[in-house]
């Protein structure tokens, strides 16, 4: 199946699939070791209305709220079952079914902080920048971006292994650099992990390593 179609598919065979596959995920998470949330106490970011894309039940933006008990938090997830699952387990969490190519729910620049998890690497290519866009717009300046995702130096396109009833595609690549090469955000900081031992990785394994990049957005940064 060629990539540009790889959208409605995903939605009709894997974000339920995926769903189920990684529950385990809920049952183990730990507010403590999630970098995602040390990253905004440490850099002490103030925030109050929080989003997260890919939210799956909305275990970390329920973790999230319980920091920030005055802030919104909401999640876009494309899978039925994960927003059953946290409308019952976490209601303090605002779940919109959808997909990140379409956040019209949200005005223009109303979000502090957007949160990226494990989502890029499987859009379509051809609406990849629809996807940036939306963020874009949605993300007030001076707002956080954070990005979780696959990582290559150089960009890779591989067969998608949990869908076995057509081909689909994962792209890994430094997302990050799509939002800095426009000089309207800037990186604050970046790790890089291997995703089936959750650490700090320096190896050239990039089959299995994963980013977590957090990026401010300043449309004056690059303008003095």
């Amino acid at each position: 199946m060629e990539a540009n179609n790889q959208k409605g598919s995903f939605l009709s065979y894997e974000a339920n699939a995926w769903f189920e596959r990684n529950k385990s995920v809920i049952e183990n998470y730990s507010l403590e070791r999630d970098r995602v949330v040390t990253l905004i106490k440490e850099y002490d970011l103030k925030a109050e209305s929080i989003l997260e894309i890919g939210c799956s039940a909305g275990y970390r933006l329920n973790a999230i709220k319980s920091i920030f008990a005055d802030s919104e938090v909401f999640g876009v997830e494309p899978s039925e079952k994960a927003i059953e699952y946290g409308e019952s387990h976490f209601p303090s969490v605002n779940f919109i079914h959808g997909t990140a190519d379409n956040l019209e729910q949200f005005d223009k620049e109303s979000l502090d902080i957007v949160i990226v998890g494990f989502v890029f690497y499987v859009i379509d290519r051809n609406i990849l920048l629809k996807v940036v866009a939306e963020i874009d717009r949605v993300l007030r300046n001076g707002g956080i971006l954070i990005i979780v995702d696959f990582f290559s130096e150089n960009s890779l396109k591989n067969v998608y292994e949990h869908i076995q009833e057509f081909t689909a595609f994962s792209f890994k690549q430094n997302y990050d650099e799509v939002f800095t090469a426009s000089k309207l955000y800037y990186l604050l900081d970046k790790s890089t992990w291997n995703h089936s031992e959750k650490k700090l990785d320096a190896s050239n394994n990039y089959y299995d390593k994963y980013s977590i990049s957090l990026l401010k957005k300043d449309i004056e940064s690059s303008y003095k």
